[in-house]
């Protein structure tokens, strides 16, 4: 049963409404706690996620001199194979992770690479990045 079902099972085996109004209390209290965990849980997650892109993809941009569609898929491969590389499993699993993190981030990045490179090259880019444009 879900964690609600029991609530109300709960409730409708005692008339006190005092004790009703205590078990949807509690109910609601944990129910905003597991979401608020989450909450934060994955805000911390993306964040860690979106600074190793950036920071990756400044070091490669510092590295190589140049802005270009190569800056963002090496990023985008480098920080989804980071991220497949810390998931749990085997030695074995984790390989694998690395290697589909790494195809699918250079695939994803490719395209928003090239959206990049031909918004910072356009006149009155809405982007404001004056090192895309040479």
């Amino acid at each position: 049963l879900s964690k609600d079902a029991e609530v109300m099972l709960k409730m409708g085996s005692t008339t006190d409404k005092r004790e009703q109004y205590r078990l949807m209390r509690d109910a609601m209290e944990k129910r905003f706690i597991r979401v608020a965990k989450g909450s934060l849980v994955g805000g911390a997650r993306l964040g860690m996620f979106t600074a190793t892109f950036f920071g990756i993809q400044n070091l490669l941009i510092e590295n190589r001199g140049v802005h270009d569609v190569f800056n963002i898929v090496g990023a985008g491969s480098a920080t989804a194979a980071a991220f497949g590389l810390i998931l749990p499993g085997s030695p074995m699993w984790r390989a694998r992770n690395v290697l589909v993190g790494s195809a699918l981030g250079a695939g994803i990045c490719f395209p928003l690479g090239i959206l990049t490179s031909h918004l910072c090259e356009m006149p009155s880019s809405i982007l404001n990045c004056s090192p895309c444009v040479s």
